[in-house]
């Protein structure tokens, strides 16, 4: 545990003096979504996970959290860690806060590489590539009706292709806080980060699954195409949805080796 403010934050830290990947995970998920990628890439990187604030194993004084308050915490955790060369990854929620902290604080990290993530989660009249209002709408009113359903509702929507992964993602959403999930998905909705993406001037790699369903690949495109220090396409990987590096994990470590390189 780090202690950040009034809050405890976990993370997992492989230790040693590398070059640091730091890894930041979605709503209602904790450190251990990483677990393959600790194994594959710990022998050549310092490796950190964190529990953001309010979820898994981290404390939080509110529930209302917002990714201010996130990137404020892992910049605190930069320094208190002492760590170099950071390439900053950023899954789902976690790739929106990884977008604020390369734009705004660049200076603190090497590289981005965003994993199915999007400037803006729910569709608009300027912005169709995103989760139709009415679905999250619908997953919104299960939360408050039936917590455990919600959490299944939506781990089957993060990994349609593979009820394993989907069934370990569900037993660690329904850990979470439902004033934490709630207070995230209602705030969460409501971003809209577009002039960010296009002060985003760090190498930036974008991988996606080709049948995600909430972050879409055409959202990953657009950032592709946004995003001044982003000079390659987004990768699809094929027969993956929103979350590929459980789904499909040896293509997706190998995409992200390539990103590394």
């Amino acid at each position: 545990m780090v202690k950040i403010g009034k809050n405890e934050i976990f993370i997992q830290d492989t230790g040693g003096d590398k070059p640091a990947l730091l890894m930041l995970h979605g709503i209602m998920m904790d450190h251990t979504v990483w677990q393959h990628q600790v194994e594959t890439f710990s022998p050549y990187y310092r490796v950190v996970c964190m529990d953001l604030r309010g979820h898994g194993k981290s404390t939080s004084d509110s529930a209302d959290i917002s990714f201010e308050d996130h990137a404020g915490d892992i910049l605190a955790l930069v320094e208190q860690l002492a760590l170099r060369d950071i390439t900053l990854v950023g899954w789902s929620m976690g790739g929106s806060i990884a977008l604020l902290l390369a734009a705004n604080h660049a200076d603190r990290f090497s590289r981005l590489v965003l994993v199915s993530t999007t400037p803006q989660l729910l569709a608009g009249a300027d912005f169709k590539h995103a989760l139709p209002v009415e679905q999250a709408e619908q997953l919104g009113k299960l939360l408050f009706d039936d917590f455990q359903m919600a959490c299944a509702a939506f781990c089957e929507l993060v990994s349609s292709e593979s009820d394993f992964v989907a069934e370990k993602l569900c037993r660690i959403a329904r850990k979470t806080r439902t004033d934490v999930a709630m207070s995230t998905f209602q705030s969460s909705g409501a971003r809209n980060l577009h002039a960010e993406l296009k002060r985003i001037t760090l190498p930036t790699h974008i991988i996606v699954g080709a049948i995600d369903f909430i972050c879409t690949p055409a959202a990953s495109d657009y950032m592709a195409e946004v995003i001044p220090g982003c000079t390659t396409e987004a990768i699809h990987i094929q027969n993956a949805g929103h979350a590929p590096f459980m789904t499909q994990t040896e293509v997706f470590n190998k995409v992200f080796a390539k990103a590394l390189a």
